[in-house]
């Protein structure tokens, strides 16, 4: 019960201060655009590292949510265990690896957390880096400080240890080198390796990037050449569990979701629960991202519509699976507070 007083009372003082830093934007923005301080660590510290040391260490808590499931799986990496054998894995088979060499140096959950507010942080500095060059500095940053002000960013990252906005920070990264060197075929390895280092979900990303690229032989050229050899070796020492497992995920009922409001109405229809509901959510998301596709096709290059397209693969399936949280919003915050809202 105190740890969601906490979470309410921070929120609603994050709130009030937006309001007054929106308030005083001019100013903020003026302060920003000082060259010689460090503003996105100085972020970081103030609105990431102390929380988490306050939280963690001061209060005493226990990381919960996704954080508590991935764990096993970080651990199992640290020991250089297979993927799939030795932990029950819902997310990519180097998922665990990504995380686990800080886990190796210091064998506590907490670790975990805070490697992922740096992976957050890093993220936030390659969108800024990459995004609305024509702002200046100071509006660019202000757009940043707005986003770790979030409730929803600073309850997820500090309270949660969400991973999902990995998912942003790796596609933006294979893209952005795809298109800088205009090559389709580095972009197919820089996307494949961010599909083996995140979640199943990052294959919903490429799907939209294969139909829009004019190069699509080179492209998926790239990304089979580090994925197929990924998929032969899995396949040799897991069997089928490297597919099983990250489905099996599909099958739980989650809430909030279309399937959770509809629950009173479809509890009694056997059709439309469990795992035969994942595949039709799946083939209605699958319509929409193509939808979505065809409309930002002829629109500008593909680095300038590409948040436009992560957006809303990750807003539908905050909608549609049947196994979402709300932690998907995490997900596509820092794209949406930084390329799509006109602060």
């Amino acid at each position: 019960m105190l740890i969601l007083l906490v979470k309410g009372i921070s929120s609603l003082l994050l709130t009030l201060v937006i309001g007054l830093l929106l308030w005083q934007r001019t100013r903020v923005e003026q302060l920003l655009t000082t060259k010689k301080t460090p503003w996105i660590t100085l972020f970081f510290v103030v609105f990431r590292l102390l929380p988490f040391l306050g939280v963690y260490v001061v209060m005493g808590f226990e990381p919960q949510s996704d954080v508590q499931c991935f764990y096993p799986i970080v651990s199992s990496a640290t020991r250089m265990e297979v993927p799939y054998v030795g932990a029950y894995n819902a997310y990519s088979p180097f998922f665990g690896y990504l995380l686990a060499l800080p886990l190796a140096l210091y064998d506590n959950i907490r670790v975990i957390v805070l490697t992922l507010l740096l992976l957050e942080t890093a993220t936030v500095w390659l969108t800024q880096r990459i995004y609305l060059p024509q702002l200046s500095r100071g509006e660019r940053l202000f757009r940043c400080l707005i986003y770790y002000l979030l409730p929803v960013s600073f309850v997820f990252a500090v309270f949660s240890g969400q991973e999902d906005i990995l998912v942003w920070g790796a596609a933006l990264a294979g893209v952005w080198l795809w298109q800088t060197r205009q090559n389709a075929f580095l972009g197919g390895v820089a996307l494949g390796i961010g599909l083996l280092l995140t979640k199943a979900t990052f294959v919903l990303l490429m799907i939209p990037l294969f139909l829009l690229t004019r190069r699509k032989v080179s492209f998926v050229a790239g990304a089979a050449l580090v994925g197929l050899p990924v998929l032969v070796w899995l396949y040799f020492t897991t069997g089928m569990l490297f597919l099983e497992q990250p489905l099996f995920e599909g099958d739980k009922l989650k809430a909030p979701n279309w399937r959770s409001v509809l629950n009173p109405i479809l509890v009694g229809n056997v059709s439309l629960n469990g795992n035969i509901g994942k595949w039709i959510t799946l083939a209605m998301l699958l319509i929409i991202i193509v939808g979505i596709t065809f409309w930002v096709r002829k629109r500008e290059a593909l680095t300038g519509y590409f948040p436009m397209l992560y957006i809303a693969i990750f807003a539908a399936m905050s909608v549609l699976q049947q196994n979402s949280i709300t932690v998907y919003a995490f997900a596509f915050m820092l794209p949406l507070v930084f390329c799509l809202t006109n602060l």
